[in-house]
């Protein structure tokens, strides 16, 4: 029985139907992504329509053409999807599919936790989202229209794999972010879906047709709308997403100890960082000294929380010392948020930030997890050497007074008791706080006894006789005899804990009864980046200059693949921060070279000079290096890691984002060779052979190996004519002579192995060195 005349062709249905719903699909997913425009992802919604267009029409090109034409649009359509996917043109280079993969592979692994619509300042989550929809609209296009063969004069493709496709697009972003009028899109999706699967068939009068169409479309709108209204994704991303990283991140604790180094070191990446020079990407500011460890001083009040106090006053005047870092995270969790020096502004977050009660800090209010990304907006003070020598006194303004106070222990038995310090009783008192005076005044420290709501003046060096702190005093009193400046000080300090110190992941034990640092300082004299940023911190306070520990991260290895400098759990690092009235809080490390920290470290190929400072513009082509040792210019003194800008790794230390070896590129190389090969096979392969029987394929076979190995067949050609051009052997023969029983006899017997093996060694006579090699590519070997 003939089938009714169709309203539309099949192709036109086809075509129509699918860019109606694809055009939805690209709608919907592109709220995902906040500032992308509807007109680019309909432009998706068209390279998909076009790729399927494509496909049909190669059915009406030679069989000859047809493979070629085929691996074209396929080609060609992903290849537009992916420069209309907020791809940058230079990454679809050959050379830079490593490094778009791996950033797409990262931007899908931080699915799972950034919030939608994506707003981070991390570019890659937001063209993993344009990427994955616009490469699923086109394979879906692809597959809505692809050949299956049968006889059929127009292949019907595999309309339901496309319209799985063009649900999970159309459904994930509702389920993600929700919507407001469920109803009608599940309307949408249902009357879309009727027409894609059965526009082809509705036929010339199309009365009863539309009718069965819209009762279709109707009946299938409310279940849809509850499906796209659930709970639930049909796909879920999130759980994909996350299924892509590790499930154990890394968390840190940055509280001091002084034991034995117990935090993760085992060289994952935590965290991403953009900037256009290294820093110490701080995370704690550890400005309370309980009298053994260094600790946070937790929240203060409202205008001690004020960034302005973390800054020199005129800060405006110093524009080279604001910069602006964007920050990736990676395996890590946190609620700290990492950046160098005070923070003045966080934009572009995936998760909500906020002031942390600490001047220039901000915290999550949740965790920080992989991919998690943000702006910020920090003020790092880079002086130079010069300045601060200049320098002759600090520590004046009102706000330092608690950055010079050094909680100290009694010795056991030599505690004074209530009444000897102005209180009331016999009880003995454990500990004291002293304050010490800025660097410059001629002022004597005092103390105060919190317990009894007391404070003592004079007679100060009395009292740190009697603590377990007396020894340390004696030696800041020893390194400052003779100093006029505080950079002085500090140079001096520094330059004994260079002499006879050394680096211990396993420190010795302090002896019973000696306080840690003391210990360090005078007894065992070794330890790692907390025993050296700990005591000169203290050391620093006891000479009058304001000081704390910073705690968080070296800058980690530069990557110029990646452009970014790339922070391991190996970079956790301590180091100390000192105070200037005129400059503000700079970065010093006293660590020895040894730490692990900074053998991370990858610098730039060249040298580069000191940031200039002010409104001192860098020389043309002058890059920031991130660095370990070395000297820092001017004539700041090479054992003095001041700021982090070195020319020179350090021995051992590797660029994190170099590129790969030689033999990953050729292997990388070889499986894209092979793969396009075997796709022109089986491109060439289906459509010569074609719906034909066994016997018409294997002749079909042998009509393609003759043409590439340059021995065409002249019309009229038959089997015991080719027999006796080629002068085969007899393996040869026999695979003719089973073609010809094959077509005239009672039982038709397909070729052997050994029968192929050797019409190619056939086909291969008189081809020269390379004969061998295109008989196997025009009579490829047969998979069992």
């Amino acid at each position: 029985m003939k089938e009714p005349a169709a309203l539309l062709p099949v192709w036109v249905a086809r075509l129509v139907g699918f860019g109606a719903l694809a055009a939805l699909g690209a709608l919907e997913w592109q709220r995902m992504v906040a500032g992308l425009s509807s007109g680019r992802a309909l432009l998706w919604a068209a390279v998909a329509t076009a790729a399927a267009a494509g496909v049909l029409a190669c059915d009406r090109l030679s069989q000859r053409r047809r493979g070629v034409a085929m691996l074209a649009v396929v080609v060609g359509s992903l290849l537009a999807a992916l420069a209309l996917s907020g791809v940058e043109l230079e990454l679809l280079r050959p050379r830079n599919w490593v490094s778009l993969v791996e950033g797409v592979a990262g931007g899908l692994q931080s699915l799972g936790t950034v919030r939608l619509p994506y707003a981070g300042a991390d570019p890659w989550p937001r063209i993993a989202l344009q990427v994955a929809g616009a490469l699923l609209l086109t394979l879906a296009g692809l597959v809505a229209c692809w050949p299956r063969g049968g006889g059929d004069p127009l292949p019907r493709g595999y309309p339901f794999l496309s319209l799985a496709a063009l649900l999970v697009l159309v459904a994930s972003p509702v389920v993600a972010m929700g919507g407001t009028r469920p109803l009608l899109l599940g309307l949408a999706i249902a009357a879309l879906t009727v027409c894609f699967l059965w526009l082809d068939r509705l036929p010339l009068r199309p009365g009863a047709g539309v009718a069965a169409l819209l009762g279709l479309a109707l009946a299938g709108a409310l279940p849809l709308a509850a499906v796209a209204d659930r709970g639930e994704p049909w796909f879920d991303y999130k759980a994909f997403a996350e299924g892509l990283g590790p499930d154990d991140p890394v968390r840190f604790d940055w509280s001091q100890s002084y034991g034995p180094i117990d935090w993760p070191r085992d060289g994952n990446e935590v965290m991403r960082v953009r900037s256009a020079e290294p820093h110490y990407w701080k995370v704690e500011n550890l400005e309370h000294f309980d009298g053994a460890v260094w600790t946070d001083a937790g929240p203060v009040g409202p205008k001690a929380a004020d960034v302005e106090t973390e800054i020199r006053d005129d800060w405006r005047d110093r524009p080279g010392w604001l910069d602006s870092i964007e920050v990736t995270v990676r395996r890590m969790r946190t609620r700290d948020v990492p950046a160098p020096g005070a923070i003045m502004e966080i934009e572009s977050s995936t998760k909500p930030l906020e002031p942390a009660g600490e001047a220039g800090r901000w915290v999550a209010t949740t965790e920080l997890r992989r991919g998690d990304s943000y702006r910020a907006e920090v003020y790092t003070p880079k002086p130079t050497p010069g300045e601060l020598r200049a320098t002759d006194i600090t520590g004046f303004e009102p706000e330092r007074s608690g950055d010079l106070a050094v909680t100290v222990p009694f010795l056991p038995g030599r505690e004074p008791t209530a009444a000897s310090v102005g209180g009331v009783g016999d009880e003995r008192v454990e500990g004291a706080v002293v304050h010490f005076r800025p660097f410059g005044s001629d002022e004597e420290p005092f103390v105060s006894f919190p317990e009894l709501d007391r404070t003592v003046y004079g007679a100060t060096p009395r009292w740190l006789r009697r603590s377990a702190y007396r020894r340390t005093w004696q030696l800041a009193q020893r390194l400052r005899s003779g100093v006029e400046t505080p950079f002085e000080y500090i140079l001096a300090v520094n330059a004994y804990l260079s002499s006879g110190f050394g680096y211990s992941e396993r420190p010795t034990p302090p002896a019973p009864g000696r306080a840690p640092l003391d210990a360090f300082l005078i007894d065992t004299r070794d330890g790692y980046c907390q025993h050296f940023a700990g005591a000169m911190a203290l050391l620093l306070r006891m000479g009058g200059i304001p000081a704390r520990v910073a705690t968080g991260f070296s800058p980690g290895g530069f990557s110029e693949r990646r452009d970014a400098w790339i922070v391991r759990d190996t970079d956790a690092h301590a180091w100390v921060e000192a105070w200037f009235d005129q400059l503000g809080w700079v970065t010093f490390d006293p660590t020895p070279d040894a730490t692990p920290a900074r053998s991370q470290i990858a610098a730039l190929a060249s040298p580069v000079p000191a940031t200039p400072t002010g409104d001192a513009a860098a020389p043309d082509g002058a890059e920031a290096g991130g660095g370990a040792e070395g000297e820092r210019g001017g004539d700041l003194r090479p054992d003095l890691l001041f700021d982090v800008q070195s020319g020179e790794a350090p021995d051992g230390a590797a660029d994190t984002g170099g590129g790969l070896a030689w033999w990953t590129w050729a292997l990388l190389a070889a499986v894209a060779v092979a793969g396009a090969g075997l796709a022109v096979a089986l491109v060439r392969r289906q459509r010569t052979l074609g719906p034909f029987t066994p016997l018409d394929r294997a002749v079909a076979e042998l009509e393609a190996a003759l043409r590439r190995a340059g021995r065409p067949l002249a019309t009229g050609t038959t089997l015991h004519q080719l027999e006796r051009s080629l002068g085969a052997s007899a393996d040869a023969t026999a695979y003719l002579r089973a073609l010809s029983d094959s077509r005239y006899g009672r039982e038709p017997r397909p070729p052997t192995a050994a029968e192929r093996r050797a019409l190619r060694a056939a086909l291969a006579q008189g081809l020269g060195p390379v004969g061998r090699l295109r008989a196997w590519w025009a009579l490829p070997p047969r998979p069992r």
